[in-house]
């Protein structure tokens, strides 16, 4: 991240505020914390227990009309959401061609690398709260990897079924990041779409964020969950070697296993389900995967190149587990104890 690189207006009719300096927020966060219990500003009630965060400005914007309907609407029938998944084919279409994706809009340089000082403030600002939130996750290096398609249902499976607890780790998630990036309004505003659906646009800048977060806690030595698809064997190689690089000693895989066909519907679900909850006024938003992007990872030998892409680079990995979940529960069906130290687990 470029500390020294100075603000650069993202356009000439940027009137947007300057950015935070990086320590006012956290600054501001410690002050709160050295108020007593029960004080008004005090993030902990009177009696020790946690405050729910304050309501954010935007429940007091009136909604527009174009993108947002009114909170309480109906679900979309069948038909319907059928017709709102090809308007937002055609709108994403053209955004991008428009070029409102992130990386042209808010890059300085030819091979859209460099961020805009404005937009590197708020890279810093999603890293730093991130990092603040897992301000107790151990350092241990201990690291997990883990893979599967769309909807695979990676949280679960960590959470209830391989035995993980997440509070000792940082998750590191693309997706999670365009959801924080949702919340922040850095997601371009396409009429017709939820921000969510739009969340395509950040792509490359999400992901570009989830590194450099990746980054910062590896060279800290923190606990790590990579949350991926696995669809890129060199991708999933690089992470393991940057993983090893920073002297992280145990580093697991697992993989969950579904049909592509599953993960199309899944996929389309969890858009539906998303959209309901923000046309009744809840939530940014479902993220929208066009059906054939799944599809085209289809391979004929393992049932998809992410899970070949597991089976290729497993050995790297000190442990690793194998789940099916294509069915009504994860099951267990392949495992390696690791290398060595198999008490350990």
């Amino acid at each position: 991240m470029r500390a020294d690189q100075p603000w650069v207006a993202d356009s000439p009719a940027d009137s947007r505020p300057l950015p935070e300096r990086p320590g006012d927020r956290d600054e501001l966060r410690q002050r709160l914390r050295r108020l007593p219990p029960g004080h008004p500003s005090s993030p902990v009630e009177a009696d020790g227990t946690p405050r729910p965060p304050e309501p954010g400005l935007r429940q007091y914007e009136t909604p527009d009309a174009d993108t947002c309907p009114e909170a309480g609407a109906r679900p979309l029938t069948d038909a319907e959401h059928a017709e709102h998944v090809n308007e937002v084919r055609a709108r994403l279409d053209q955004a991008r061609t428009d070029g409102l994706s992130t990386d042209q809009q808010h890059t300085i340089d030819p091979a859209r690398e460099v961020w805009s000082g404005q937009r590197d403030a708020q890279h810093d600002s999603i890293i730093d709260d991130l990092y603040a939130d897992a301000a107790d996750v151990p350092c241990e290096r201990q690291a997990i990897i883990a893979g599967g398609l769309p909807g695979a249902g990676k949280s679960t499976v960590l959470e209830r079924y391989a035995g993980i607890d997440r509070s000792q780790y940082l998750t590191v998630n693309p997706d999670g990041i365009k959801e924080e990036m949702a919340r922040r309004d850095m997601i371009p505003p396409v009429p017709g779409l939820s921000p969510m659906e739009a969340s395509d646009l950040v792509h490359e800048e999400s992901s570009y964020v989830a590194r450099q977060l990746a980054l910062r806690a590896q060279a800290d030595g923190k606990n790590l969950i990579w949350d991926i698809t696995m669809s890129s064997r060199a991708s999933t190689e690089r992470r393991i070697d940057e993983l090893r690089s920073s002297g992280y000693a145990r580093i697991e895989g697992i993989f969950i296993d579904i049909p592509v066909e599953i993960s199309v519907d899944r996929a389309n679900g969890r858009h539906r389900e998303g959209q309901d909850d923000y046309r009744a006024g809840d939530g940014m938003g479902g993220r929208f995967i066009p059906a054939e992007m799944i599809r085209s990872q289809a391979e004929p030998d393992w049932g998809s190149r992410n899970r070949k892409t597991f089976e290729e680079v497993k050995e790297h990995f000190d442990r690793w587990r194998l789940f099916d979940n294509s069915g009504s529960a994860p099951v267990l069906v392949q495992t390696d104890r690791g290398k060595e130290d198999h008490d350990h687990y």
